[in-house]
């Protein structure tokens, strides 16, 4: 298993927030700070209003990404990851048991999760870009990602 991709999952699943980027419907990149969770695989859960710009986006066109950041120190030489591919609204019979993982990392969301309008969405990894700092980066394969997973 690679130790960037082992970096990589330790700093998203520290994380808690990154910026959403998505296509707007001229096809501009449209950016959004959204809380997310992981699943033990590695797949990203957001849990979205269909009122919310970056949600109308997803449903057009489902390609995006997530930026996640480490939360300290100079943002160009600290770490980040860039996790691309395609988001789903999750279907009926998972939303339950991704709502449970999305609440249990951000229980505050609790006060608006049973709203008609909020439904989760995850994002399984296509591509993943991570920079440890200046000069230390790669990109890792969808195997790499859920191997990083999947061992840790």
């Amino acid at each position: 298993m690679s130790s960037l991709a082992t970096k990589a999952r330790d700093l998203v699943e520290a994380g808690s927030s990154g910026a959403l980027s998505t296509l707007a419907e001229d096809g501009a990149p449209f950016g959004s700070l959204v809380t997310y969770a992981t699943t033990s695989s590695g797949d990203v859960i957001l849990h979205l209003s269909k009122l919310a710009e970056h949600t109308k986006n997803l449903a057009r066109d489902p390609r995006a990404s997530l930026l996640v950041t480490a939360p300290a120190g100079d943002p160009m030489a600290s770490p980040r990851v860039t996790l691309v591919g395609i988001f789903t609204l999750a279907p009926p019979d998972a939303r339950d048991a991704l709502l449970a993982t999305f609440l249990a990392k951000h229980p505050s969301a609790a006060r608006y999760a049973a709203f008609a309008d909020f439904a989760p969405w995850v994002l399984v990894p296509r591509l993943v870009r991570a920079i440890e700092g200046f000069g230390a980066m790669g990109f890792i394969e969808a195997q790499a990602w859920l191997a990083a997973w999947t061992a840790g």
